[in-house]
Parts: C-alpha cells; sequence; structure tokens
C-alpha cells in the first residue's frame, strides 16, 4: 500500500484451533493452488489435510453478519509471514471486497482480480468512514481475510 499502511487480520491460532475441534469436513489438497489456508494464509501443498469448516469474521450482530466456509490446516500452521504485506494467496484470485465502518455496515464493495486488490484497499481507505476490509474469493464466496487499517 503506497500511503496507508495495513494490517492483516487472519483466523488466529486460538480460533482456528476452536475449529479444528468443532470439525468439519476433511479434504487433501489434490491442487496448488486450491486450498487456501485461513490461518496462515498460504495455499496448502498437495497432500496436506485440512479442514472444511464455518467461520464469521464479524465480532457484532451486524446485519451483513454471515459464516462463510473457510479450509485450515488440520494441524496449526502458525501464523502469516507477514501481517502488513498482502501474500499470494489473495494477489491472484478473484476477490469480493466490502468495507465496513466501525458498527460493522457495508460502505462499499467490489469484485477485483487479485492483482488489484492493494490499489481497491487504497480506495477503500481513502474514506474516513472505513474501519475494515473483508476479503472473499469472488466464486466460492469463501472469507480470505480481515484488513484494518494501520
Amino acid at each position: 500500500m503506497a500511503n496507508t499502511p495495513i494490517t492483516l487480520d487472519p483466523l488466529t491460532p486460538t480460533e482456528a484451533d476452536r475449529l479444528r475441534r468443532q470439525g468439519g469436513e476433511r479434504y487433501v489438497a489434490d491442487a496448488h493452488p486450491g486450498f487456501p489456508c485461513r490461518q496462515c494464509l498460504r495455499d496448502a501443498a498437495i497432500g496436506e489435510e485440512l479442514l472444511l469448516v464455518s467461520h464469521t469474521p464479524f465480532e457484532s450482530d451486524s446485519p451483513y453478519r454471515s459464516a462463510s466456509p473457510i479450509f485450515v490446516h488440520v494441524d496449526d500452521c502458525g501464523s502469516p509471514d507477514s501481517l502488513s504485506a498482502l501474500p499470494i494467496q489473495l494477489t491472484r484470485r478473484q476477490l469480493s471486497v466490502r468495507a465496513f465502518d466501525r458498527a460493522e455496515m457495508m460502505i462499499d464493495a467490489t469484485v477485483v482480480d487479485g492483482a488489484d486488490l492493494d490499489s481497491t484497499l487504497e480506495h477503500f481507505f481513502d474514506d474516513t468512514e472505513t474501519d475494515r476490509v473483508h476479503v472473499h474469493n469472488a466464486t466460492r464466496g469463501c472469507w480470505a481475510t480481515t484488513i484494518i487499517r494501520g
């Protein structure tokens, strides 16, 4: 991001562990890319095991609150390498990008090629009302990560 520093807010290890304990549909990655883990923000390597679980990134009872399917590695995979840089997992997919204010009400949204995510975030964060941005895969609707200002 040229002007606005960002912080990625992926699935925390604590929340990922809670979802693992709940269980989900087990998958073995058979294509790369194709199985994006929402804890470490990397695409699983062929042969890695993942769980498909349901997760909501919302903290309040906003009318926009909804659960989303996500993949998480079967075993703890740690945190992303960086929380201030966009991972390749995001920049190589078509994305639905949604800006929210502090009350978690949507104030803007668009569908972009992942290569344009950086400029889209810059545009959304130019609006001082934007508190956070949710990023989803456009085709399947899976939540990818939340991005907050600074």
